[in-house]
């Protein structure tokens, strides 16, 4: 039995792009690789388009000034690490990231950065989630 057979639904496999243009994770636009930046002190493109970079760097600042931080006792709700145990997990950034969500972005809180991605990874599908808990046996 394969991992694969865990599974009652079907499998998607990710697809990949090669040539001189590549699709946008955000608006799912294919676009020439002159659309993307490098990643911060990486050898790889974002995977989105600078203008939804530029989209989510509004919103994300949108409502780090809305909300503004948490509060110094403030613990990660997902790994319930503190700012301390976390500090310096994602560059200079600080310990907290805004967690919202992609398609209302509505704010759902302060996340580390390791958990921020681990949902991110997961692009917000519970259905996906729920798959992953399933396969690590919980």
């Amino acid at each position: 039995m394969t991992q694969l057979n865990l599974f009652d639904d079907e499998w998607v496999s990710l697809a990949s792009f090669e040539g001189d243009s590549k699709v946008c994770t955000k608006c799912h636009e294919e676009k020439p690789l002159t659309a993307f930046t490098k990643s911060s002190g990486a050898n790889y493109l974002r995977p989105e388009c600078k203008s939804c970079n530029n989209e989510l760097s509004r919103v994300r600042n949108t409502l780090r000034a809305k909300y503004g931080m948490p509060d110094e006792d403030y613990t990660c709700p997902i790994c319930l690490k503190s700012a301390e145990e976390v500090d310096g997990k994602g560059g200079n950034a600080g310990p907290w990231v805004v967690d919202h969500c992609h398609h209302t972005n509505d704010f759902r809180g302060w996340l580390c950065h390791s958990c921020n991605r681990g949902i991110g990874g997961f692009e917000d599908n519970t259905v996906r989630l729920k798959r992953a808990i399933k396969y690590l046996g919980a």
